[in-house]
């Protein structure tokens, strides 16, 4: 199973629609896909789970916060629970407000781990385990991973659980200024886990269980959110659009290939998603991909408008899937 986070430190760029609906476009193609709710707003447990079955999934302690729970209260190891199957492909293991009580105890499982500590490694590897496990018991093909915008403790450990992560992105000048953070982050966590693990092995730790590599590979980008007129760019983001491969490649790609993470041979835009309007607000309060909208919650030329956005997100899907691919034979 693979991996694959989609992050940006910069919020309001559409991540959750995209992973959501690049998700279900997967399963529809006949891979197994888990989902996982990494950002404590729970923003794709939401759009994805109607709020019965989300408060079900609470009562029956579901979420993700109740398997790191005994890691937090620091009386266990990460705790197994049943992802929620939401498609006949599609499985959910749902968000939880809680999970910044795991953030809060990250950055001290990170500073024992880079000291070559047995605890840490249990702590920084975490959701890499459970990601790992819970793909393996549903027999996934794919994680997909949606993280908070944030360069924070808990994204650190969730990108260096995965194998390869996607930037969504608008064209504005705080998205891509976002993108040398991201960079910057990734590369400092790739060359700090490196050491952490020469720690561990120099210290002779038998954990009894896998490490991730931690070399997790830029796949590429997606910009989105922007007004089209007569089927091309508003002029207004014209400008920004523009700037958007040398700041992705300067801000990512450099920092990367100089940490050692192998880097795609393709050109870093994935693909390009067009402002869909009223389309994302109607299919987030029916729990739908935007391209499984019907009659009733789509009329007219939004009904036509949504079933077109398949071959949108199922192309972005393959793109992904294909570097994913390239990225195993490298």
């Amino acid at each position: 199973m693979k991996i694959v986070s989609f992050f940006n430190h910069k919020g309001g760029v559409g991540k959750t629609t995209l992973v959501y609906n690049i998700g279900l476009a997967m399963a529809s193609l006949g891979h197994r896909i888990l989902f996982v709710d990494i950002d404590p707003q729970a923003n794709l447990t939401t759009a994805a789970l109607p709020e019965e079955r989300l408060s079900q999934a609470l009562h029956d302690e579901q979420t993700i916060f109740h398997c790191l729970e005994p890691l937090v209260d620091r009386s266990g190891d990460v705790k197994e629970v049943q992802p929620l199957q939401i498609r006949p492909n599609a499985w959910l293991l749902p968000g939880d407000i809680r999970l910044s009580e795991f953030e809060e105890i990250a950055p001290t499982g990170w500073t024992e781990a880079v000291a070559g500590n047995a605890g840490g490694f249990r702590t920084s590897t975490a959701l890499y385990r459970l990601v790992s496990r819970l793909g393996s018991n549903i027999n996934a093909d794919i994680a997909l991973l949606d993280l908070g915008p944030n360069v924070g403790a808990l994204n650190r450990t969730a990108i260096l659980a995965s194998d390869g992560f996607v930037v969504p992105l608008a064209p504005d000048l705080f998205s891509i200024s976002a993108l040398s953070s991201v960079g910057k982050s990734a590369s400092l966590w790739t060359g700090e886990w490196e050491a952490a693990k020469g720690s561990g092995a120099r210290r002779k730790i038998d954990l009894g269980f896998a490490l991730p590599a931690g070399k997790p590979v830029p796949l590429g980008y997606i910009s989105q959110q922007f007004s089209v007129y007569r089927q091309e760019p508003a002029e207004a983001y014209r400008r920004w659009i523009s700037k958007i491969p040398t700041a992705y490649s300067s801000g990512i790609l450099e920092p990367l290939e100089e940490a050692g993470v192998k880097v795609p041979t393709q050109p870093p835009r994935i693909g390009e998603v067009k402002n869909l309007s009223s389309l994302v607000p109607i299919a987030q309060r029916t729990n739908q991909a935007i391209f499984e909208l019907g009659g009733a919650e789509a009329r007219g030329a939004q009904y036509t408008r949504a079933k077109d956005t398949y071959d949108l997100f199922s192309g972005l899907a393959k793109e992904i899937l294909a570097r994913l691919e390239t990225t195993s034979e490298a």
